[in-house]
């Protein structure tokens, strides 16, 4: 001990070196989850979609109920309408992972490692079936069209709109035909490209582009509240709507996609960049996660989950503003059923005003009506009503919002349910050596807490399929009865239910993935219609 100047003892220093070298067991827990199978054709099993289809096709190959063989629209400019057919003809036979790019005005090609990138075997080869393009199905956009929207419309949101409304008018016109197309390709040039979208800077979850219209319809608001008069009628000028029934387009695929809904047709966007095959993914990955996904918008199924409970129901909740009304917002449900049919249910429209709490909730009557709403659509496709509900949503749940959802599944005779919320605190775990975490790496916390890597090293891939440290999913908080082990294993497994993409697996469970982007569709979604339930028309 040592005496200061006033007489009072004090305790040595501690020694930092022996405080950091000194053993301490762990105040958490890490187990290792098994990588969450898939089911292909003739009942096989893999863990890699790609694999899986490449060597047993798809899971409903031999069924006489499926939709073979396809039949495709094509909407485009007369350049890219033989683009797309000279892609669709090379995909008939082996596409190699051949990656493009331009360095120095020359094209530099390199061949993607086949372990992660495995060569795409053609179409027939994969899907047992063929995609057939005929004339009677291709409708050509004019170059007065495309001048039209290049040269007439000097604001963003505009431009958009128009562009959707020439879309919208071929997409009725397949419509109206004696035999209708089962999917709808949209090849657009890159010049349209530049014209009605914006850089994402990769942000998955980016924001709506604030454009001259939405600075014009501010500026008017704060003049209106004050009583300040404007002389010119700047929204008339640049032919900016400004009563709030009309609504225009911010986002070019929202704007194709409402359009199909009302043609009945689900489409399939192509970028001029995408047939060229420069600047993007590797031929084979283009593709692979193509084909999928006209296969799967053909209302056909790709593959299946195995080890999941029988007879559940995964739901996602997300909220999104309705650009109609900003002070609105409303609550999409993207539900999916162990067997994968992915259905997408809205709520009612409400206010959410609380100076202590910015992220939305719903009220116990609003929780109640919309999850009921799930079941019964739930029902009305698979005919049966689900045995287990489980919930996952990005915002911790609020007292009344769990009673609201647990009132519906008392009504409904749903005994087994678990809720469960996702936040990103920015916590992170490493291992030692030169790899991060195993995928499937399951980290508690405390009760009901824990990160789950849905990212991370593969052991199948013998690598990470990454380019930066991944961060893990966290969970906040779960109510119900399951295991801890049990909700991250079916986190894991719904991570590799994306329908878009053949990658190995996403970041997030396919509950909430998507949720964003089908939240903005529905955010443009006209009023008074109602928009499809099923997933495949907002891929």
């Amino acid at each position: 001990m040592r005496h200061t100047a006033s007489g009072r003892t004090r305790k040595p220093d501690s020694d930092p070196i022996a405080l950091l070298s000194a053993r301490r067991s762990p105040i958490f827990t890490a187990t290792f989850i098994a990588e969450p199978g898939l089911e292909f054709g003739d009942h096989r099993q893999l863990v890699d979609p790609r694999v899986g289809l490449g060597i047993n096709g798809p899971v409903d190959r031999n069924k006489s109920g499926r939709r073979a063989p396809i039949r495709l629209g094509l909407i485009g400019t007369g350049p890219l309408i033989d683009k797309v057919r000279q892609w669709l003809s090379r995909c008939q036979g082996e596409v190699e992972p051949i990656r493009r790019s331009v360095v120095r005005g020359q094209t530099v090609t390199r061949r993607t490692d086949p372990a992660v990138v495995p060569t795409f075997p053609g179409i027939q080869a994969v899907f047992n079936t063929e995609f057939v393009l005929s004339d009677q199905h291709v409708e050509t956009l004019t170059s007065a069209e495309v001048t039209e929207v290049r040269d007439n419309f000097d604001v963003y949101e505009p431009r958009v709109t128009r562009m959707g409304e020439i879309l919208g008018r071929r997409l009725a016109v397949l419509a109206d035909k004696s035999t209708v197309p089962d999917v709808v390709l949209v090849a657009l040039p890159s010049e349209l490209r530049k014209l009605c979208t914006t850089p994402t800077r990769h942000k998955r979850r980016g924001r709506h582009p604030r454009t001259l219209s939405d600075i014009l319809r501010t500026s008017l608001a704060k003049d209106a509240s004050t009583g300040q008069l404007n002389l010119l009628d700047v929204a008339a000028a640049n032919h900016i709507p400004v009563d709030e029934g009309e609504q225009e387009n911010v986002v070019l695929h929202s704007a194709l996609k409402i359009h199909g809904m009302r043609a009945n047709l689900p489409t399939q966007l192509l970028w001029e960049g995408t047939l060229d095959g420069i600047g993007v993914e590797d031929d084979a990955t283009c593709a692979w996660n193509i084909c999928s996904g006209i296969y799967y918008k053909a209302n056909n199924e790709l593959w299946r989950l195995t080890g999941l409970t029988a007879n559940s129901c995964f739901v996602g909740l997300s909220f999104y503003r309705d650009r109609r009304d900003e002070s609105l917002r409303c609550c999409v449900a993207q539900a999916f059923s162990d067997r994968g049919e992915g259905l997408v249910i809205r709520s009612e429209a409400f206010a959410w005003r609380n100076d202590h709490e910015k992220a939305p909730h719903l009220t116990r009557e609003m929780a109640s009506a919309l999850l009921r709403s799930v079941l019964d659509a739930y029902y009305d496709h698979v005919k049966v009503h689900p045995g287990r509900v489980v919930l996952h949503k990005w915002q911790r749940f609020w007292p009344e919002e769990r009673a609201g959802f647990e009132d519906a599944l008392k009504s409904a005779a749903v005994h087994s349910h678990d809720f469960v919320s996702f936040g990103s605190r920015g916590v992170r775990f490493y291992r030692a050596g030169n790899e991060p975490p195993l995928r499937g790496t399951y980290i508690a916390l405390r009760e009901g807490e824990g990160l789950l890597y849905t990212r991370g090293y593969v052991p199948f891939l013998r690598r990470y399929p990454g380019m930066r440290v991944p961060r893990p999913l966290e969970i906040l908080e779960h109510h119900g009865s399951a295991s801890m082990t049990q909700i991250a294993q079916e986190i894991l497994a719904l991570t590799k239910l994306d329908w878009n993409t053949t990658m190995f697996a996403g970041k997030e469970p396919i509950t909430t993935a998507f949720a964003w982007e089908v939240g903005q569709i529905l955010s443009e979604f006209p009023p008074n219609a109602e928009p499809k339930r099923s997933y495949r028309f907002y891929m």
